[in-house]
């Protein structure tokens, strides 16, 4: 294994790693809120007695809380599986990545754009990961060209 290589797994490593947790936090908040449930007390039953707009429109009548937790799981569905999918490619052949122009510009976009999200909504956490899995996909990039 060369350094392009280990900085492109390690980028994997990161997303799926944090992409599992947030989907075992979300899972969690399920039965015991605990990590994305609000800290005020009262904020919670009111996201359990109300919906979101869009929903409505549709006649769905999940409660914000529900639609929370779900856009959780699926936040960490999303990194993990990007991350999954690229380690399976790096693993099963590297060259791949070095022979499809497409793949490392699109390796390093996810992550950035989650660094985006990151930057303008969330705290500090986040943002470490997603700048993490960027570098280290950007430095793979760097020493595969």
């Amino acid at each position: 294994m060369d350094a392009a290589q280990g900085c492109f797994i390690a980028g994997t490593v990161v997303l799926m790693a944090a992409g599992g947790l947030h989907v075992a936090y979300a899972l969690t908040d399920r039965v015991r809120p605990t990590y994305f449930a609000p800290v005020e007390g009262s904020v919670k039953p009111a996201m359990e007695g109300t919906t979101i707009r869009l929903a409505r429109r549709f006649g769905a009548t999940r409660s914000m809380w529900r639609i929370w937790i779900g856009i959780n799981i699926g936040f960490g569905l999303g990194l993990f599986a990007f991350g999954l999918l690229c380690l399976t490619i790096v693993l099963e052949d590297f060259d791949l990545v070095e022979r499809i122009d497409s793949i490392r510009p699109l390796s390093i976009a996810f992550p950035a754009a989650f660094l985006a999200v990151a930057l303008r909504f969330f705290f500090y956490g986040p943002v470490l990961i997603t700048a993490s899995a960027t570098a280290c996909f950007s430095l793979a990039a760097v020493l595969s060209a």
